[in-house]
């Protein structure tokens, strides 16, 4: 327990680091007009008395403009959490008790009871890790989880256990899943499929395992286990977890050293993916300020199918951020967020086609950088 606190840290630390944009993870809801192909996220407004104000933007990929508008979202106190703990771009929300919802939002507004580092988020599903009774906590293992599940009707309670045993390289004894967390976890509200995707670090290998049931049936569980191409680089600050990882279709996409990687649950492949890496870092041209952290490319957010990657850049100077949109690992289009607070809004053939300013617009920032938050869906609490 104490060292995956201290390595969930030490990824919020990373991502908060390399850019100041907060993400949602999984498959998400209908858009009402599909080719819209609005993306919204929440930008942050300084307010009186040391608060922060959350408001609606979008992101137009069809136009490449960013609308601003002034539909408050919500209210936060605590400047070091001003993000919700997830947000679908839609009708779920979760806030901590610091926040404070404003006018329908209150309606689909969940609130954080407490914070035991115990419950994992997904689409659609709470799990809560339920431990055994070892009077020392360092050596609690994972029993069973208490399952929430949100579907059209309201919240489904199930208890179900998520625990496959078998062999590590030298042919010992283990569980998956009976100390870690889930790297994933989801509910599809239409289908009734639960999904938990765990990580296993074998000597000589990574392994990828997936457990599929149906709310139906919980505790009938299909496991699979798909090996990690060895030119896929995790662990460490690169670890899968609910809040660097996404799951869109059948493709969880992963962070893997200086690129990203994509496992296909259905055909239980992996990849890297170099090219969506290069050709983010293809569209400004860098300047020669060396931080001293890796430049990562780091999913920050998805909706419906459309996957938002962020990038720090340098300049001479320092470090700006570009933020990339993807579909079916084609790009789409990127928002350059410069240190002198003007955005460079780029389409799909990397060309600049609107600036904006936003100088006085009293934005609230982290490492010099507006705060932005992208629909995110996956979170540990």
């Amino acid at each position: 327990m104490k060292k995956f606190l201290l390595l969930l840290i030490g990824l919020m630390f990373l991502v908060s680091s390399c850019y100041p944009v907060k993400n949602s993870v999984g498959t998400q809801g209908n858009r009402s007009e599909e080719s819209q192909r609005l993306i919204p996220f929440l930008a942050y407004y300084h307010e009186p008395d040391n608060k922060v104000a959350a408001k609606l933007a979008y992101w137009d990929l069809n136009h490449n403009k960013v609308n601003f508008t002034d539909k408050l979202v919500y209210i936060a106190e605590d400047l070091n959490f001003v993000e919700p703990v997830i947000w679908d771009g839609n009708s779920r929300l979760v806030l901590r008790k610091t926040s404070y919802p404003a006018d329908e939002f209150k309606e689909k507004t969940e609130f954080i009871k407490d914070y035991t580092m115990n419950t994992v988020y997904g689409r659609n599903i709470e799990a809560k890790r339920n431990l055994d009774d070892n009077p020392d906590p360092v050596q609690q293992k994972v029993k069973d989880y208490s399952l929430y599940l949100h579907n059209n009707h309201g919240i489904i309670e199930r208890k179900a256990v998520f625990l496959l045993k078998t062999k590590d390289d030298k042919g010992n004894d283990v569980v998956i899943g009976e100390e870690d967390y889930p790297s994933y976890v989801d509910y599809n509200k239409e289908t009734g499929e639960i999904t938990f995707i765990f990580k296993y670090f074998f000597e000589t290998h990574t392994s990828i395992y997936v457990a599929k049931c149906n709310a139906a049936n919980i505790n009938k569980i299909h496991w699979d286990e798909i090996r990690l191409t060895k030119g896929i680089k995790t662990g460490g600050n690169y670890t899968p977890y609910p809040n660097n990882s996404v799951l869109i279709g059948s493709k969880y996409y992963i962070q893997s050293f200086l690129s990203l990687a994509e496992i296909d649950l259905n055909k239980k492949e992996s990849k890297v993916l170099d090219h969506m890496a290069k050709e983010c870092r293809s569209i400004v041209k860098e300047g020669s300020f060396v931080p001293e952290f890796p430049k990562d490319i780091l999913p920050i957010g998805v909706y419906e199918d459309v996957l938002i990657l962020s990038l720090p850049v340098s300049t001479d100077t320092g470090i700006e951020y570009l933020l990339c949109a993807f579909q079916n690992n084609e790009f789409q289009g990127a928002i350059h967020l410069k240190i002198d607070d003007t955005w460079n809004v780029i389409d799909s053939n990397k060309k600049n086609v609107s600036e904006i300013s936003v100088k006085d617009k009293k934005l609230f920032k982290r490492f010099n950088a507006a705060f932005l938050y992208f629909p995110f869906l996956g979170n540990v609490m």
